[in-house]
């Protein structure tokens, strides 16, 4: 039996390994080991008050700080009966868009770029591919911009509180952050023809597609796209879902019906793609839905498009009026649970709280993407390693390579 390894999957977030184990030329075992240190903020929620959580929540990922913000009180104004008004919806939207924009310009630039340019790494690149570099960072860049308007700061937001905000963004600054932002349609552009001018390796696998119904990031309806019929997710995820962990990983697995299923900018796309700007659609022609794991990071692309445009039809409508973000004076606490549910960069991201009569956290449970999609992963490199098998070893494992950073995993995530 010859055994490959993958000691240490690079241009991830976090720490893990893959183990093929191959017998007379036929795939006998494969096992991708989390190997990141085991994070307990579930355990931490627990007992603090309710006004606590979204700020350590925001603190399980510096990428999705705002997605995990606003879960989090999405799942405390559930329990609580709190419905912010319009304003404060939008504002939560553009703070979702700007977490957005600055994940999937660091992963297509940095992490995917280099693998189908013949790169190691994005730092090779820069002598002969600078203009790419500027376009990611101004891309990142503007993600920034747009949580230090909304947000307080760059990551972790300091203004998003239950039922609305603590301060209200600037007249000025909202119309400077739209100015930005038509200054960077055109990196979106040119992004997407970028990543659609990229070879990919010819590999299908049909999946189940799971995502919030609609084209905003956050809604409250779950949709999910099984063998090409569109289905409703109960509010009340974990009656749906097995969540369990595998003997040789710190991390979480989830599973639906006892299969795996994707979440994630595909899955937006083949849940919605009917929903959709049109202007978008005829511009990209993307077929959809689609079944190559390998097109989310074509679909990350999309989004960046997408997010953009997005974010100025918002600022367009919050612009040249006063805006109403003021929290509830009082809020009352009760012996509750509450949901949140939001389309965190990689996918969704379920936040679940039980409270007291007090207000304080007696159960807590998150749910990440990335725990999400790891039986899928696991699916998908099993298929394409058995059609691979005649690759030699350093090819195969390239390729394998950048089936695994196309779902783009963050593993810390996973492993709390």
């Amino acid at each position: 039996m010859a055994t490959v390894e993958l000691e240490h999957i690079a241009k991830i977030e976090g720490h893990a390994k893959l183990i093929i184990k191959i017998e007379k030329n036929e795939l006998k075992n494969l096992e991708l080991e989390i190997i990141e240190g085991a994070r307990f903020f579930e355990n931490i929620l627990k007992e603090k008050k309710y006004n606590e959580l979204p700020l350590i929540s925001s603190r399980i990922c510096g990428v999705c700080s705002p997605a995990h913000t606003i879960a989090s009180i999405r799942a405390i104004e559930d329990a609580f009966g709190i419905e912010p008004n319009g304003d404060v919806k939008l504002l939560r939207e553009l703070l979702t868009i700007g977490g957005l924009l600055q994940s999937h310009a660091m992963h297509l630039y940095f992490l995917v770029l280099p693998d189908y340019l013949g790169y190691g790494s994005a730092l090779q690149m820069t002598s002969t591919h600078q203009d790419e570099i500027n376009r990611a960072l101004k891309i990142k860049r503007l993600g920034n911009r747009i949580l230090n308007v909304i947000g307080g700061r760059d990551i972790h937001p300091l203004t998003t509180v239950v039922g609305g905000f603590s301060k209200a963004p600037s007249e000025r600054d909202l119309k400077a952050l739209l100015d930005e932002l038509k200054t960077v349609q055109e990196d979106a552009v040119k992004t997407f023809e970028l990543f659609s001018g990229l070879s990919y390796p010819n590999f299908e696998y049909k999946s189940t597609y799971m995502a919030l119904h609609g084209t905003e990031l956050l809604g409250d309806t779950i949709s999910y796209l099984k063998n090409g019929t569109l289905k409703r997710l109960p509010h009340d995820h974990e009656k749906y879902m097995n969540e369990y962990f595998q003997y040789d990983s710190t991390a979480e697995f989830v599973v639906v019906e006892g299969k795996g299923y994707t979440v994630g900018p595909q899955a937006r796309l083949n849940v919605n793609w009917d929903l959709l700007d049109k202007e978008l659609q005829e511009l990209v022609k993307i077929e959809s839905p689609s079944f190559s794991p390998l097109s989310n990071v074509l679909f990350q692309s999309f989004e960046i498009m997408s997010g953009i445009k997005r974010a100025m039809k918002i600022l367009h409508r919050l612009i040249d009026r006063p805006i109403k973000i003021k929290p509830p004076d009082e809020v009352k606490p009760k012996a509750a649970t509450g949901i949140g549910v939001v389309e965190a960069p990689r996918g969704l991201l379920f936040h679940k709280f039980s409270f007291n009569k007090n207000g304080y956290c007696t159960y807590a449970k998150v749910t990440t993407p990335t725990s999400q999609n790891l039986r899928m992963v696991e699916d998908c490199l099993e298929a394409f390693v058995t059609e691979h098998l005649h690759m030699p070893k350093e090819n195969l494992l390239a390729e394998v390579e950048k089936l695994i950073r196309a779902f783009d995993p963050c593993i810390s995530c996973s492993a709390h």
